[in-house]
């Protein structure tokens, strides 16, 4: 509306339309129409966002009906000869011209920029609360950056390279990640060293890799850390001086070209950190383990210290750039000997992968419960109309996220949901429990299409109109269910 309304403004000064009390009063009505063109507008796109039904369009063809016919009863005054009428009819041509025009432009551009990303939808909608707290920490790491990149300069620039400055250095990089990665918004982070690990002897660390976020994870550990990095990290704009200025190196031509330096570094006390997976993984699940960091273990015989890291990856995903809210958990697992998990380097990478898989699964088992999913069932239901989200909330508010009943049904590899509603209850079953097969019944046609519609409704969860008698489940949960309803099924978990 500010945008038309400039425009408005600009075309009258370009052709020398000026103000009088007539068309001032018509102004202000035109304005009126573009702001129920801007709610029409915006009503059609939630309503396609919510149930994925075409609407828009006939919102669409109503506005420029509305329009035509003010162009036609006012605009029509053009031809008049008296100035009160004409100029009643260049405001009129200009003011709907330009309502028109921004409000079949901007308001779907805002909103799909808010809600889709490459015609998808955003797995966590773009909010203004989401919004601050990424450009707060961005603007945070940027700053930290630039302090450490100018710090370097003339630690290393003025005077001799001492292994002491180099040392001052990396305990810099080490205290600026840990402040950091406490006081990332809304993000709790928690460190757990299982075995107690010094990091006094040099080894090679190893550590999932699932986000940009890993990186800070690994220097908050020891000063004493050279992280093996790609040419993008190397190159970055951001931070690339800054690695450069602590002896990070990158291993784009291969590890083996790379060992005398790597050699004389550990030899002053130096771990070398890898990410074995050599890529983030965008699910968050453990991928295929390379030979680089077990080929380095055994050239400069020192042992592998594995580090497991969760939650960066629902922090912030490989393809967004929205923070989410959530926990990290650090965990330092004991340190190995370099060929403990087999005789060749695909044995170690394949065995040593095995490992991480199944510590992670336990991890993740005892983590991603009903409360740390619930923030995120909640995003899924922003844009779909306050209402809703209002419901979705209170629902979630009253049943304490349905944590117990979500807990009991662990068990239970086939459910059956009967009057799931909006689904929050069901989808966040699904996310918790991801390998069991989810059925949600749903007689209301809108509240079925909203909820088949969230954005992280995954291959488990399946919304149904009706339920075929031949379905075999081992439990049923019953919402808010009628008598009739609760005779009918056995194995039940009622929900009201």
């Amino acid at each position: 509306l500010t945008i038309g309304w400039f425009w408005i403004l600009g075309m009258m000064n370009i052709f020398d339309i000026r103000f009088n009390i007539v068309n001032i009063i018509l102004a202000t009505l035109i304005f009126g129409q573009g702001d129920d063109y801007t709610i029409f507008i915006t009503e059609g796109l939630m309503y396609e966002y919510t149930y994925k039904r075409k609407l828009l369009a006939s919102y669409k063809n109503s506005i420029i009906l509305s329009a035509l016919i003010m162009f036609i009863g006012i605009g029509s005054l053009i031809i008049a000869k008296h100035p009160a009428l004409h100029s009643l009819a260049e405001v009129t041509i200009i003011g709907m011209g330009s309502v028109v025009l921004m409000t079949f432009l901007f308001p779907p551009l805002i909103f799909k920029w808010l809600t889709l990303k490459k015609g998808e939808k955003r797995l966590m909608p773009i909010t203004l609360k989401n919004m601050a707290s990424a450009v707060y920490a961005f603007a945070v790491f940027l700053l930290g950056a630039i302090i450490l990149t100018t710090c370097g300069f003339f630690l290393f620039t003025f005077g001799k390279k001492t292994d002491k400055k180099k040392l001052k250095y990396h305990k810099m990089l080490q205290w600026t990640a840990k402040f950091v990665l406490f006081r990332i918004p809304n993000v709790k982070t928690i460190y757990n060293n299982l075995s107690g690990e010094t990091f006094d002897k040099p080894g090679v660390i190893i550590c999932n890799h699932q986000s940009h976020i890993d990186l800070m994870c690994i220097m908050m550990l020891a000063p004493k850390l050279i992280i093996l990095t790609n040419d993008w990290v190397w190159n970055s704009p951001f931070y690339g001086r800054l690695i450069k200025y602590a002896d990070f190196y990158p291993v784009s031509n291969g590890v083996e070209n790379a060992m005398d330096k790597l050699q004389a570094i550990v030899e002053k006390g130096y771990s070398v950190m890898v990410f074995p997976e050599g890529t983030r993984s965008e699910d968050c699940s453990i991928l295929r383990f390379h030979r680089g960091a077990f080929y380095l273990a055994e050239q400069l015989k020192v042992d592998i210290i594995p580090v497991m890291i969760h939650g960066v990856g629902h922090l912030l995903p490989k393809k967004e750039f929205m923070l989410r809210k959530g926990e990290i958990h650090i965990q330092v697992m004991p340190r190995m000997a370099y060929d403990a998990f087999g005789e060749t380097y695909a044995e170690r990478g394949k065995n040593t992968r095995k490992y991480y898989a199944e510590e992670y699964a336990k991890l993740s088992a005892t983590i991603e419960t009903a409360d740390y999913y619930s923030d995120l069932v909640k995003h899924n239901y922003i844009y779909k109309g306050p209402s809703v989200e209002r419901a979705v909330r209170a629902n979630l508010k009253k049943q304490g996220n349905y944590r117990e009943i979500i807990s009991q049904l662990s068990d239970y590899k086939n459910v059956l949901v009967v009057n799931s509603g909006y689904g929050e209850f069901s989808l966040l079953l699904s996310m918790v429990h991801k390998t069991m097969k989810i059925t949600a019944f749903e007689n209301d046609r809108d509240k079925l299409d909203l909820a088949a519609n969230c954005a992280w409704v995954k291959e488990n969860l399946h919304y149904v109109s009706e339920i075929t008698n031949d379905e075999n489940f081992d439990a049923v949960v019953l919402i808010n269910p009628t008598d009739e309803q609760k005779l009918k099924w056995e194995k039940t978990f009622i929900i009201e």
